[in-house]
């Protein structure tokens, strides 16, 4: 699909957005077409908008020279360009380029139902979860997350738990095209507070729960909630509803904020309008009890999934699909079949007795939820492979550590993406909370070596858990990366030892 020049600037002046515009001498906006917008210089072209983000470290307008170059016929930019070419300029590119995309895309959001999943953690299995209950409903969906992004005919890793702009309103974009009826959306609190996801209502939102993290960004947990509420004020339909997690305090504060709009999940509140109990545990997953708008009575289920906080997931995806119109009993039928979330508690039974489990958890609540769950069908001992990104947080570092050694039998302390910083100085930072308790530890700068010297030790009947980095492919450093995934050194661990994944 696309529009033209003047086709777009009409649009625009019909909304809130508020920018000016320069056209070159002899510039005719009615003969120029737009069919998308990218805001990487490098993948600009013909018939492609380049729109000049400003970002911490680099400024988009210095290459707006090469975009033109490349065949970009005009510029979303925030200050006046050289480029001899058409250019709408507003005051902040990155929260302003996702409506002005949605133009030139024909507005795909409008044409499918929009769910977002917002939370500290969760976010991920909820989305997979969510999709799977609306495909076994027969919508087609699209899904836009940390893992991958689905267009509903091609998954592609993703770069970011959500998308700039430009780049998620294409996805949307071909979502459309290739016949998708819905899309889920991970919504992270930077996407939120930096306007990416603008040109967008959500039809239902969904929130996990809120534990510290990103605070080297939000500065305190009042700011990071007051990104997340914005998702539900800013970016709801006002006929929207949202699934809300009440076992959560900040939970509960969005559930009283939002009366009537909001419909509650718990494991505590039996009052709420989803509620799921524990009957038993085993490795193959949870036998629980569940209790939804439209049965008749409870329901039990086998979830086949580890861990308490993967029953809150489902919760939080059967809330908003059944908040969507999909019948109780039948999304609850399709969870027995959910599908393994990559790098989600992502089991591997090996043929020497040992399980080999990998998680993304990189905070201490993740972790000590997925060690817990872990934990409870663990025979043997409990080996926990871990590592913390560079430049992030740094007072949590020995929090995290103190996590894996307490629930933990041996803790192997690596490194995860250091970025800008020196890998042994974010394990030296880990080392303090790892010394808290008399678990016996390592520590191995290198990940592939970490994560070997664990399945080395390890016997039948005990749990390796490789944690942090969950699906990821790439092991990032300041001015490079390299490719590094834990499932494959699993695997070739197995290949070197003679031993296989059953």
């Amino acid at each position: 699909m696309a529009i033209l020049l003047s086709g777009l600037l009409s649009e625009l002046a019909k909304n809130s957005i508020k920018y000016e515009t320069f056209l070159p001498d002899g510039c005719d906006p009615a003969s120029i077409e737009l069919g998308g917008m990218v805001c990487d210089s490098r993948k600009a072209g013909p018939g492609v908008m380049f729109a000049a983000t400003k970002g911490d470290h680099s400024d988009a307008h210095e290459f707006t020279a090469q975009a033109v170059s490349a065949g970009a016929p005009a510029l979303l930019c925030e200050r006046r360009c050289a480029a001899a070419v058409p250019q709408i300029i507003i005051r902040d590119v990155r929260s302003g380029m996702g409506e002005v995309a949605s133009v030139i895309h024909g507005y795909p959001s409008k044409k499918m139902t929009m769910f977002a999943v917002t939370g500290t953690n969760g976010k991920t299995t909820s989305a997979f979860l969510t999709r799977a209950i609306l495909a076994s409903a027969g919508v087609k969906t699209g899904l836009a997350g940390t893992v991958i992004n689905d267009d509903g005919e091609k998954k592609e890793e993703a770069e970011h738990t959500t998308s700039e702009g430009a780049d998620l309103q294409g996805l949307l974009a071909r979502m459309v095209e290739n016949g998708c009826g819905a899309c889920v959306m991970e919504a992270s609190s930077h996407s939120i507070a930096q306007g990416r996801i603008s040109g967008i209502s959500f039809d239902r939102i969904g929130f996990t729960n809120l534990t510290p993290e990103h605070l080297e960004y939000h500065t305190d947990m009042e700011n990071y909630f007051s990104a997340k509420r914005a998702l539900f004020g800013k970016y709801m339909k006002d006929d929207g509803i949202a699934a809300i997690n009440i076992d959560d305090e900040y939970g509960m504060r969005l559930r009283r904020e939002l009366g009537k709009r909001a419909v509650s999940y718990s494991m505590r509140m039996e009052e709420a309008d989803f509620f799921a109990r524990v009957l038993s545990v085993s490795e193959e997953g949870l036998a629980i009890e569940v209790k939804a708008p439209g049965l008749s009575g409870n329901k039990g289920i086998k979830l086949p999934a580890l861990g308490g906080y993967n029953v809150m997931n489902a919760l939080q995806a059967l809330s908003l699909a059944c908040a969507a119109g999909v019948p109780a009993a039948a999304a609850i039928e399709s969870l027995e079949a959910m599908p393994q979330v990559p790098g989600r508690l992502e089991r591997y039974r090996l043929d020497n007795g040992v399980t080999c489990v990998i998680d993304f958890a990189h905070t201490s609540d993740g972790l000590e939820k997925a060690l817990g769950a872990v934990r409870q069908v663990c025979g043997g001992r409990l080996y926990v492979v871990f590592g913390l990104g560079g430049e992030r947080d740094i007072s949590r570092r020995p929090i995290v550590g103190e996590t894996a050694s307490r629930l933990g039998d041996y803790v192997v302390v690596t490194s995860d993406n250091p970025r800008g910083e020196d890998p042994e100085a974010i394990i030296a930072g880990i080392e303090p909370g790892v010394k808290r308790h008399a678990t016996p530890y390592k520590l191995i700068t290198d990940r592939r070596e970490a994560i070997c010297l664990a399945l080395d030790m390890a016997s039948a009947g005990d749990i390796v858990v490789i944690a942090g980095r969950g699906p990821e492919t790439r092991q990032v450093f300041k001015d490079f990366s390299i490719p590094l995934v834990d499932r494959e050194i699993m695997e070739d661990w197995c290949r070197m030892r003679g031993r296989r994944v059953l």
